[in-house]
């Protein structure tokens, strides 16, 4: 093998790990940004500054079906619902918030995870 071949090996090799390092440092600055956003938009829910209808629109321009089916969404909301428990100011919000909850667990399609969780502890 000459040099000439050798050298193009390496350089094809060099500009393939750069495009693939690009395409992945994209990826995951989009996937990144998505969940900013919804993080924003449940906080937004969570202080009734939207409706469900509206957080709804608004999350499916956002990101698509494979990431409000997952576990990262789920955490996002039970972030977002965690924070406003927090910060509330009365009593009586607290309820306001679970049915808030309640009805964006509804909306999306959420599962209660510690139920799930509860019956496989004896199994296993």
């Amino acid at each position: 093998m000459d040099s000439n071949t050798f050298s193009g090996i390496v350089w094809g090799v060099a500009v393939a790990g750069i495009f693939v390092w690009a395409v992945f440092a994209y990826y995951r600055r989009l996937r990144r940004t998505e969940r900013l956003q919804i993080a924003e938009l449940l906080k937004q829910y969570f202080q009734r500054s939207i409706s469900i209808d509206e957080l709804d629109r608004r999350i499916r321009r956002i990101a698509g079906s494979h990431f409000m089916q997952g576990a990262a969404f789920y955490s996002l909301a039970f972030a977002a619902f965690q924070h406003a428990v927090d910060a509330k100011l009365e009593p009586t919000d607290e309820g306001k918030l679970l049915v808030m909850f309640a009805a964006l667990r509804n909306k999306f399609g959420l599962t209660e995870r510690y139920k799930i969780e509860g019956w496989r502890a004896g199994r296993e």
